[in-house]
């Protein structure tokens, strides 16, 4: 891997066509950029089998998928398979047990909800990784690291919806795709961001992280 860039997205929730739009306006390259998908790829949205199929093929070429509170869920309710016809569950069964609860490079941390203060990485439970809210909000992080994070709609902290919300050592990328706003691309090598509104025309737009 080359001098590629740093990439995330987080809650695609069933957007899969737009992640492929924004990857693609992004001129993503799997051979050098490195992709780190924040988890909820399902629920909420039109197309959840399509958005997993499409997170096992970005992972096959070299993408990061960690796990969501959405993904545990439907693990949880998952039928067990017995015959031959429940093949494709049982295959995404066994990719969604696989993904990781959380990725570190270059000085950031990546994970779909938050993490517990005062814990040590290696003993935070899946729940808090994927579903914790406040504690990991009003509470300073270990300043080895800035915690990348989606679940929590930037919405919900007083911003714009399309913004990312930036806090200390924390950086919120989820722009509520789930909840019918936006899916966005951050590149935390360059600082551009895109995004594109789940509502039609799907018009992608393009900015600065500012900091």
């Amino acid at each position: 891997m080359g001098m590629g860039r740093l990439l995330a997205v987080s809650d695609v929730h069933g957007y899969g066509h737009l992640l492929k739009q924004l990857l693609n306006a992004a001129g993503y390259r799997p051979d050098q950029d490195q992709l780190i998908l924040l988890g909820d790829y399902v629920n909420k949205g039109p197309d959840s089998w399509g958005t997993l199929q499409l997170v096992y093929q970005l992972t096959l070429n070299g993408a990061v998928a960690l796990q969501g509170n959405n993904e545990r869920k439907w693990l949880a309710s998952m039928p067990n398979p017995l015959s031959e016809d429940h093949t494709p569950v049982e295959h995404y069964r066994k990719f969604l047990e696989r993904l990781p609860l959380y990725y570190a490079r270059n000085g950031l941390l990546f994970v779909h909800a938050g993490v517990r203060p005062g814990i040590p990485l290696s003993s935070q439970s899946p729940e808090d990784l994927t579903e914790i809210r406040d504690p990991f909000f009003s509470s300073p992080v270990d300043p080895n690291y800035t915690v990348v994070f989606g679940h929590t709609s930037t919405y919900r902290f007083n911003v714009a919806p399309w913004e990312i919300w930036i806090g200390s050592g924390k950086v919120g990328i989820d722009t509520g795709a789930g909840h019918g706003h936006y899916l966005s691309l951050v590149d935390f090598t360059t600082r551009n961001r895109w995004y594109v509104s789940v509502q039609e025309p799907y018009e992608i737009q393009k900015a600065i992280l500012n900091s």
